[in-house]
């Protein structure tokens, strides 16, 4: 939450910009999907307990070979 990255001492600005944004740049960039605001309601598994896909709030179905989300 610190708008100056400069006193975490390891950031030149601010976290959304100098942090978050180059990742979601760079999951981007192959070819993968970023989701901002998106309510998980359901993580619907496979028989062998991997994930099958995510169902969101507002409907949405998100189907991937890998996940990462994060949350407050």
């Amino acid at each position: 939450q610190e708008k100056h990255g400069s006193k975490m001492a390891f950031l030149d600005g601010n976290p959304p910009e100098r942090l978050c944004m180059p990742i979601a740049n760079h999951v981007k960039s192959l070819g993968g999907e970023v989701y901002l605001n998106s309510r998980i309601q359901k993580i619907e598994l496979n028989e062998d307990r991997t994930v099958k896909h995510f169902s969101l709030a507002n409907g949405t179905i998100i189907e991937g070979d890998a996940y990462v989300f994060a949350t407050p």
